[in-house]
């Protein structure tokens, strides 16, 4: 096994490699790596191999790859943030809460949990505050109560879980698809057809590991249903978007690579750069309007809504306007 750091911080990236001994027990990736790697905790080394920071032979694989003995693993560990992971005050909207579970209503421009880039306080930090028994729930992990995520700039219903067993439940429900999540998007353009589907791959892009891509070659399945809510003359559309697996920027991949890019996307939303600064766009136009799980205690379903915000209504009437030539 060896390790590289850059050596003028103890939060710089490594690079480690790990030969597999011939002749092991067949073992999961992850169970194996939380061995060996002992300075990484389980969700750190989980969130890892899911962003394809980890590297099986030189092809990206799923936590349960099953290691039989002489595979080179290559592990890179993107620079951590400088933010303890403390109790931030901060404004916290909850659209549901009880003991179990909450939604907050996560405003744009806020990071959901710690990681390389995020030197500011997150979401989980302002949690902490909310809610101290996540406090009893961190131990190694940097993100207590988090069950699934939402971009910087994606504003809405993200679900919290406010102990272990809930958390697992939770983490159950996302993992098998049985949380449904809908989402309204301002777009570029106005889709031919009323309702369409985009399945394709979606993986790291192998020209910008900060971008996600469906040309990837070793990229995940990733179903997104699209339906039109609203038109904007034959420039811009609102989108009602539900999503079937949860990939790495998957609404904004997907629909920039079907020819309508979210609005107001600076990362993948070029073809639209003139429509989003004439529209007065500040960030992507998506939000996280709904969303639907199971109670992870008492099983009763539970819907939560979350109103369009200012920012988004207020670029929807400017493109109504452009319309009217008003």
């Amino acid at each position: 096994m060896s390790f590289s750091n850059d050596t003028d911080t103890a939060a710089a990236a490594e690079r480690i490699e790990v030969e597999v001994p011939a002749g092991i027990q067949p073992a999961r990736l992850d169970a194996y790596l939380a061995g060996v790697l002992s300075h990484l905790s389980r969700t750190r080394l989980a969130d890892l191999i899911e962003h394809e920071y980890v590297h099986v032979d030189g092809q990206r694989s799923e936590p349960a790859h099953k290691l039989r003995g002489g595979e080179r693993i290559e592990v890179e560990v993107p620079a951590t943030a400088v933010v303890p992971l403390a109790p931030v005050p901060m404004v916290l909207r909850a659209l549901f809460e009880d003991e179990h579970v909450a939604v907050i209503d996560k405003p744009a421009g806020l990071v959901v949990h710690p990681g390389a880039g995020t030197p500011e306080a997150t979401l989980v930090h302002g949690l902490l505050f909310r809610y101290p028994e996540l406090l009893r729930m961190a131990g190694d992990s940097d993100r207590p109560g988090i069950v699934h995520r939402l971009d910087r700039d994606t504003s809405g219903c993200i679900a919290i879980a406010r102990t272990p067993e809930a958390q697992r439940n939770l983490i159950d429900q996302f993992t098998h698809r049985q949380v449904r999540k809908e989402y309204y998007a301002l777009v570029a353009g106005v889709p031919a057809e009323a309702r369409f589907s985009i399945e394709t791959d979606i993986g790291r892009s192998v020209r910008d590991r900060k971008k996600m891509s469906v040309a990837s070659a070793h990229g995940r399945a990733a179903i997104t249903h699209v339906s039109v809510r609203d038109t904007f003359g034959t420039r811009a559309s609102g989108l009602s978007v539900r999503i079937m697996t949860g990939r790495t920027h998957q609404i904004r991949v997907h629909l920039a690579h079907a020819g309508y890019p979210v609005i107001g996307d600076e990362v993948y939303g070029s073809a639209a750069r003139e429509l989003s600064i004439e529209a007065g766009a500040e960030r992507q136009m998506l939000h996280a309007q709904k969303l639907t799980f199971a109670h992870p205690v008492t099983g009763k379903e539970i819907t939560v809504l979350s109103p369009i915000p200012a920012d988004i209504r207020g670029v929807a009437e400017v493109l109504k306007q452009m319309v009217s030539g008003r």
